[in-house]
């Protein structure tokens, strides 16, 4: 289960936080969530959830896009 916490930075800091499903920036408000051992952020409790049930199945835990993915995106669009 997680719990909503708010982000305690100050007016001038820089101070980005981003959902670790969608990428989405967060300002203030912050779902936090133990998943697979450690605790993560999310901007809601929907991307939590799908970060559970497809995220971490389908792609592993410390998944990241190979470096080429706009290339091989591009050589597989139809022109």
């Amino acid at each position: 289960m997680g719990r909503w916490v708010e982000n305690d930075a100050a007016w001038y800091e820089q101070r980005m936080l981003h959902c670790q499903c969608c990428g989405r920036m967060i300002a203030k408000h912050i779902y936090r969530e133990e998943v697979g051992g450690a605790e993560r952020t999310f901007c809601g409790e929907e991307c939590a959830q799908l970060y559970r049930d497809y995220v971490l199945p389908e792609r592993g835990e410390n998944y990241r896009p190979p470096a080429d993915v706009m290339d091989l995106y591009d050589r597989l669009m139809v022109k």
